[in-house]
C-alpha cells in the first residue's frame, strides 16, 4: 500500500501531469519526453527565471499564454505533447494553488500562490478547452484580415474620390475648351485652320458636347452650299416641318427645293417666275406648309400651292390709284416691298407697300372684280412726322413706306414696320386698326431693312432692328419710346443692300446678322452671332465676297440658313444639334443615269399585220420587242461608229436602217395612191404642195376602204343651195356697188365698173 501511494505520489509530482520537476534524475522516457517540448520561463517569488516546457495542465488545461510569442511557442508543439495531462481520471485531491506557479517548490509548500482560482472538490475535473490557442490564432488572423479589409475599402474610397475629380477636371477642361474655341473662332478671320496632314478635316473646332447639352452647341461647324440663283437672292421661306425651301431672287425667279429629295447635286425640282421682269420681295409658308405666299415687286401678292404650280391659288386685288385714302380701297396701289405669313391662323397674312400701309388679307374673304380677286380686311397707315399716310412711291417727297414687317412670334399680337424714314412702328391687335399704337421715331436714320423678335419660351419681349446706318439695335417692347432707347445698340456693322437681314434662334440665345465691306473689295463680308444674355459676340464666319443677305434659321431644323448676294445659299449646321435639312442630303450621292435613255430613239416602225411582207419584218425585228430595238440602235449610234446620214437631194445613195427602209416604203406606198410623180424629192413650199391636190375629185385614200362598208356616205359634208341662194349668186354677178348693193347709187362713181364690158347708149 505504501508503496502504491509513493508511486502515485511520484507520478502526481511529476513534469507529464504537471508537477514540479526533477532535480536530480527520473526515468528515460520522461526526460526524452521533456527533451521534445519547448522549454518555458518561469518567474518565482523571488524573481528567480526557470525554463520548464509548456504543456498542459491536467487541472486547467493549456498554460495561460502572455503573449503572443508563447502562442506561436505552444502552436509548435507536437499535438501529442498538448494532448498529455489534457484529462486525468480518480479522485483528485486538494491544492492550494492552480497555474503555472504550482511548479515551484517553494511556493507550493508556501501554499501561497497570490491570484490561485478557487477548486471544485471531488469528482472528475477537465481542464481548458484545447481549441483556446485555435481561437486565439482565428482571431488574430480575423484581426489582420478586418485590417486589411479596411485597407483596402480606404483605398477604394481614395480612387473613386480620385475618378470623380478626374472627371469633373476633364469637364471644366471640355468647358473651357469650348469657351477658348468660340473665342478663337470669334476672333479669327478664318472660317476654320487648316488641317494637319494626320488630321481630317471634318475634325476641325469639333467640339464634342457633353451628354444632354447637344442643343447648347452652335450649329456653324459645318456648311454645305446650294448655288440657288446667278443673282442676289432675296427671299428665303421654310415650310414649319422643315422639309421643303422656297428661295426667289433678284431675277423674279423662285425655286423650289425638297431636302428628302435632294443629293450632293442639290438640284431644285422646281422653277417659276411669278411675275415677268418683277424681282421677289418674299416668301412665307403658312402654318399648314400647304401654300406658299409670294410677294413680288407688283401691286399683287400671289399664293401658290408647296409643289410650285405655275398658276397661283388666289391672288390679291389691286387698288384704286386715284383714291387719296388708302381706307377707301380694297388692295395696294403701288409696289410691295414686303409680306409674312400669320404665325397661327392658316388662312391670314400681312403684306407692306410703297402706298404707306399695311393691309392684313383673309383667304376666306368674298372675291371682288372680274377677276374675282381677294380684298383686305384691314388697313394699317404708317404715318411720316406729320401724321399723315401719303406713301413713299410715286415720286412723293415727304412721305414714308414700310419696307419690313413681322408678327410677334409668341402670341401674334404685335405687328411691326420698319419704314423707310428709320422708323418702326408697333400695332397692337385690335378690332379696328386706325394710327400705330407706338411710334419709335429715331431709332434709326437710314431705311429699316429687317425687324425680328427674340422668343424666350412663351414671351417675345425683346425687338431686333437693322438699318442701312450699320447698326442694329435691341428694344424692350414694355418700353418702346425714343426717351428710353434701346436696350444695345451693334456698331460698325456696315450694311450694303436694303435687303440685308438678321434671324433670332429659336430658342432665343442668339442673334446672327451679316456685314460687308466699306468699300468694293477692301475685306470680306461677315456673319455674325451674339448671345442675347450679355449680347457678346460669340462667333464671326468669314464668307469671302459673298455679301449675306436674307437670314433663317427654322425651329425644325436648327440650321442657320444664308443667302448671299451671288445666288448662293449656304446652310451652316451642328452634326450634333441640327437634325434634317441639310443632313439629308449631305454625302447622300446622286443616282447614276443610263447610257441610253429608251425614250429618246425615236419612234418604232410601224407594222402591217395584214401584210405578209410586214409581219416577216415584225419577226425579224425581235417580235417588236422596243427595248431590244432601242439597244441596238443605241450600239449603232455609239462614236466608234459611222452615224446614219439621212437622205436628201445630194445624198440619195445615204445608208438606211430598218425603221428608215420602212419610212421610205411607207412615203412611196403613199405617193403611189395620192398620185405623186416623185416622193423623193422634197418641196420646198408645203403649201403649194398641198394645193396641188385641192381639186382632186373625190377622195381616193379614204373612199376606198369603205367603198364596200358605206357606198354612201353617212357623213356628208356637202352643202345643198336652196333656189333663193342660186338666184342671189346670180344676181351678184353683175355689177353692183360694193357698198350699198345697188346697181345704181351714189356711193361711188358707177360708172367705171361698165366701161369694160359695154359702151353707154348714144341714142
Amino acid at each position: 500500500m505504501d508503496s502504491d501511494e509513493e508511486e502515485m505520489k511520484a507520478l502526481r509530482s511529476s513534469t507529464r501531469y504537471g508537477g514540479a520537476p526533477k532535480r536530480g534524475g527520473g526515468k528515460a522516457d520522461d526526460d526524452d519526453e521533456d527533451d521534445e517540448a519547448p522549454p518555458a520561463t518561469t518567474t518565482t517569488a523571488g524573481g528567480s527565471s526557470s525554463s520548464t516546457p509548456m504543456v498542459d495542465d491536467p487541472m486547467r488545461g493549456p498554460p495561460p499564454l502572455k503573449s503572443k510569442e508563447e502562442a506561436e511557442d505552444y502552436a509548435a508543439q507536437d499535438p501529442m505533447t498538448q494532448m498529455m495531462g489534457f484529462m486525468s481520471f480518480g479522485k483528485k485531491k486538494e491544492s492550494k494553488s492552480i497555474g503555472i506557479e504550482v511548479h515551484n517548490s517553494t511556493l507550493r509548500n508556501k501554499g501561497a500562490v497570490a491570484g490561485a482560482a478557487p477548486e471544485k472538490k471531488g469528482g472528475i475535473q477537465f481542464g481548458r478547452r484545447i481549441t483556446d490557442p485555435a481561437s486565439l490564432a482565428g482571431a488574430s488572423k480575423r484581426a489582420a484580415r478586418a485590417q486589411e479589409d479596411s485597407i483596402a475599402a480606404a483605398t477604394a474610397a481614395a480612387a473613386a474620390a480620385a475618378a470623380k475629380a478626374a472627371a469633373e477636371e476633364e469637364a471644366e477642361e471640355a468647358a473651357e475648351a469650348a469657351a477658348q474655341q468660340q473665342s478663337s473662332s470669334s476672333s479669327s478671320s478664318k472660317r476654320r485652320p487648316a488641317p494637319r496632314e494626320d488630321e481630317d478635316e471634318t475634325m476641325v473646332d469639333l467640339v464634342v458636347p457633353l451628354p444632354g447639352q447637344e442643343a447648347e452647341v452652335l450649329p456653324v461647324t459645318h456648311e454645305v452650299a446650294i448655288q440657288a440663283h446667278n443673282k442676289q437672292v432675296t427671299a428665303i421661306g421654310l415650310d414649319p416641318k422643315g422639309v421643303r425651301m422656297v428661295v426667289g431672287c433678284v431675277s423674279g425667279e423662285c425655286k423650289y427645293y425638297d431636302f428628302g429629295g435632294m443629293s450632293e447635286e442639290k438640284a431644285a425640282f422646281r422653277s417659276l417666275e411669278p411675275v415677268a421682269d418683277h424681282m421677289v420681295q418674299a416668301t412665307s409658308f403658312s402654318t399648314t406648309g400647304g401654300m406658299v405666299l409670294v410677294v413680288s415687286s407688283d401691286s399683287s401678292a400671289r399664293l401658290f400651292d408647296r409643289d410650285g404650280s405655275a398658276k397661283p391659288i388666289q391672288q390679291t386685288v389691286k387698288g384704286d390709284m386715284y383714291v387719296r385714302d388708302m381706307q377707301h380701297t380694297k388692295g395696294h396701289t403701288q409696289m410691295l416691298t414686303c409680306g409674312v405669313w400669320h404665325p397661327f391662323a392658316q388662312e391670314n397674312w400681312l403684306t407692306g407697300s410703297l402706298d404707306g400701309t399695311l393691309r392684313l388679307w383673309d383667304i376666306n374673304a368674298t372675291p371682288v372684280g372680274m377677276l374675282q380677286q381677294l380684298p383686305s380686311v384691314h388697313v394699317l397707315k404708317c404715318l411720316d412726322k406729320r401724321n399723315v399716310c401719303i406713301g413713299g412711291g410715286a415720286g412723293r417727297s415727304g412721305g414714308l413706306y414700310p419696307s419690313c414687317c413681322a408678327y410677334s412670334p409668341s402670341d401674334a399680337k404685335l405687328i411691326v414696320g420698319g419704314c423707310s424714314d428709320g422708323s418702326v412702328q408697333v400695332f397692337f391687335e385690335k378690332a379696328r386698326y386706325m394710327k400705330p399704337d407706338r411710334i419709335l421715331r429715331s431709332a434709326h436714320t437710314g431705311l429699316v431693312t429687317d425687324v425680328a423678335f427674340i422668343q424666350k419660351g412663351t414671351q417675345s419681349q425683346l425687338l431686333v432692328t437693322r438699318s442701312m446706318d450699320h447698326t442694329m439695335k435691341v428694344w424692350d417692347t414694355r418700353m418702346l419710346s425714343d426717351a428710353k432707347g434701346p436696350v444695345k445698340t451693334f456698331d460698325n456693322l456696315h450694311c450694303g443692300s436694303e435687303k440685308s437681314g438678321l434671324a433670332t434662334s429659336p430658342c432665343g440665345r442668339w442673334i446672327v446678322t451679316g456685314t460687308s465691306p466699306e468699300k468694293a473689295g477692301s475685306g470680306n463680308s461677315t456673319v455674325r452671332v451674339w448671345e442675347t444674355e450679355e449680347f457678346k459676340n460669340v462667333s464671326t464666319i468669314d464668307f469671302g465676297k459673298k455679301m449675306p443677305t436674307k437670314f433663317a434659321w427654322p425651329k425644325a431644323l436648327n440650321q442657320l440658313i444664308v443667302g448671299s448676294s451671288t445666288g448662293e445659299v449656304t446652310m451652316l449646321y451642328s452634326p450634333y444639334s441640327s437634325k434634317k435639312g441639310a443632313m439629308h442630303f449631305v454625302g447622300k450621292r446622286a443616282k447614276a443615269k443610263a447610257d441610253h435613255d429608251l425614250g429618246s430613239a425615236g419612234s418604232g416602225p410601224i407594222f402591217n399585220m395584214t401584210d405578209p411582207e410586214e409581219i416577216k419584218k415584225f419577226y425579224s425585228t425581235g417580235h417588236g420587242n422596243m427595248q431590244r430595238i432601242r439597244r441596238a440602235e443605241a450600239r449603232q449610234a455609239q462614236k466608234t461608229m459611222v452615224p446614219v446620214r439621212p437622205p436628201d437631194k445630194n445624198n440619195t445613195q445615204a445608208a438606211t436602217s430598218d425603221s428608215m427602209a420602212f419610212a421610205a416604203l411607207a412615203l412611196k406606198n403613199g405617193a403611189k395612191i395620192l398620185n405623186l410623180n416623185n416622193a423623193g424629192q422634197w418641196e420646198q413650199d408645203s403649201q403649194k404642195a398641198l394645193l396641188k391636190y385641192a381639186n382632186t375629185q373625190g377622195d381616193s385614200l379614204l373612199g376606198k376602204a369603205y367603198e364596200t362598208s358605206q357606198p354612201t356616205q353617212i357623213l356628208d359634208w356637202s352643202v345643198d343651195e336652196s333656189e333663193g341662194d342660186k338666184r342671189m349668186q346670180g344676181r351678184l354677178g353683175g355689177d353692183f356697188c360694193r357698198k350699198c348693193g345697188q346697181k345704181v347709187c351714189r356711193c361711188v362713181d358707177y360708172s367705171v365698173w361698165s366701161q369694160d364690158k359695154k359702151k353707154q347708149r348714144t341714142s
